[in-house]
């Protein structure tokens, strides 16, 4: 007992000491050191490139820090935006996994219907393994597509069969013909969508399931607007688009 009161004299005694050194007011500079009145001397005493310098590093400072300010504003869901619902997914928790059924039943989806106009141009083939088909399995669907390769001996390119190192086959040559079969818009690469979207998986699950008929005796003014649009931007518009002066002689 006599101990422990011991060790917590000893210890209340430090804390005082602490406490004293950390609350006693700094000393006053000795003479000849640099105080205050120095400090404001020296900053006085730049030139007026430096100052010039300094005043416009603290301007692009606040600048740089509204801008991001603004940007994250921007980019954050506002209150008239919709959020799309959080769903009870399986592989949200922390030691879960994706289940590796649903990987292989989306990349079935993906290549039956998703392929034939978006992309995955950052996945191999090899990526399957392990993961939704085994080795043999993904060589088997490597090897049905045609890749070319080259230069052969002769400096000629030539078609073989798809291996695993292969990336997936991207629907279109280049993005000029992407745009061109989608009306003007280019489909978007579907390898990160889920990362490149607000709400992950929720939004890619609600914009798929999303859509719906509308209602028994509602017109919808967008099939509207879609032809009119259209005929008159190709023919209504067509002469004053082109910029051309045509001259008619006189009969």
């Amino acid at each position: 007992m006599a101990a422990a009161v011991a060790v917590a004299a000893s210890a209340r005694s430090l804390a005082r000491s602490r406490a004293s050194r950390f609350l006693s007011p700094s000393p006053l500079p000795a003479s000849g050191g640099p105080g205050p009145k120095a400090n404001m001397a020296s900053l006085a005493g730049l030139s007026r490139g430096k100052k010039v310098a300094l005043t416009a590093l603290g301007v692009l400072t606040a600048g740089g820090a509204g801008l991001a300010l603004a940007l994250h504003t921007a980019v954050s869901a506002g209150e008239l935006e919709l959020h799309p619902p959080n769903y009870p997914w399986s592989h949200n928790g922390l030691l879960s996994a994706l289940d590796h059924s649903s990987i292989r039943r989306g990349y079935a989806v993906y290549k039956q219907v998703c392929s034939a106009c978006h992309s995955m141009e950052y996945l191999a083939f090899r990526n399957l393994i392990g993961v939704s088909h085994t080795e043999a399995e993904a060589k088997a669907l490597a090897e049905e597509i045609e890749v070319q390769d080259g230069p052969d001996e002769n400096g000629e390119m030539f078609m073989r069969p798809g291996k695993l190192s292969d990336y997936f086959p991207k629907p279109y040559p280049n993005p000029e013909a992407a745009r061109a079969a989608n009306n003007g818009a280019v489909p978007p690469d579907l390898s990160y969508i889920v990362n490149a979207r607000h709400g992950g998986e929720d939004y890619v699950f609600s914009l798929l399931t999303g859509y719906c008929d509308p209602p028994a005796g509602v017109l919808l003014i967008g099939s509207l607007l879609v032809p009119l649009t259209y005929y008159l931007k190709r023919h209504k518009w067509s002469v004053l688009k082109s910029r051309k002066i045509a001259y008619r002689p006189p009969k």
